[in-house]
C-alpha cells in the first residue's frame, strides 16, 4: 500500500519537534525551488518545437529537469500523428498498414510512459520533501551516535602524554 502523504501543517500524527522542523525545511526546499524552465534536448523541427512549447505553457510546474521527458513526449505525439495521417492514407487491408498500426501503438506507449513521468502531483512531492527530512534526520542521529561512542580523553592521562613527549 502506498503512504499517504502530507504537509507538516495538516499532519495530525504525533511527531518530535526535530522531525517537524526538517519536515518543515524539506518542504520549502521542494516547494520554493527556483523555476527554470524547461528547455529541449537535441534539436527539434519547427512543428515539433511548437507543440513543445505548447506542453510548457500547460503546466506551470514544468522545469528544467523536465526538459529531457518532455523532448521525448513532443517527438512521440509528433512522429504518432505523422503514421496517424499516413495510414489514414493507405487501404485498410494493406499489409503495410499492420506494421504502422503496431508502431503507432508502440508511440502510444511512449506518450503514456513520458506523461506519466511529468505528472507528477503535489502529494509525490511532498513525499520527497518527507523523504529528505527522514534522511536529514537519521544523519544527525548517527553523528550523535558516533560522538557519543567517542572515548573521552582522560585530562591527566593527557598531561601524563604530553609529559612522555618531553
Amino acid at each position: 500500500m502506498g503512504r499517504n502523504t502530507k504537509s507538516v501543517n495538516s499532519m495530525t500524527a504525533k511527531i518530535s519537534k526535530e522531525e517537524r522542523k526538517e519536515r518543515q525545511k524539506a518542504e520549502e526546499m521542494i516547494l520554493n525551488q527556483v523555476k527554470t524552465p524547461p528547455n529541449p534536448v537535441g534539436t527539434l523541427k519547427e512543428a515539433q518545437k511548437a507543440l513543445f512549447d505548447r506542453y510548457v505553457k500547460l503546466n506551470d510546474n514544468f522545469t528544467e529537469s523536465d526538459s529531457t521527458s518532455l523532448t521525448a513526449l513532443t517527438r512521440s505525439v509528433y512522429r504518432q500523428n505523422v503514421l496517424i495521417e499516413r495510414l489514414e492514407e493507405m487501404d485498410e487491408l494493406d499489409d503495410r498498414a499492420v506494421e504502422l498500426e503496431r508502431r503507432i501503438h508502440a508511440y502510444e506507449r511512449s506518450i503514456t510512459t513520458h506523461m506519466n513521468l511529468l505528472c507528477i502531483p503535489l502529494n509525490q512531492r511532498l513525499k520527497l520533501a518527507n523523504d529528505v527530512a527522514k534522511l536529514a534526520i537519521e544523519e544527525r542521529k548517527l553523528a550523535n551516535a558516533e560522538a557519543e561512542n567517542m572515548p573521552t580523553v582522560n585530562p591527566l592521562l593527557a598531561l601524563l602524554e604530553d609529559d612522555d613527549d618531553e
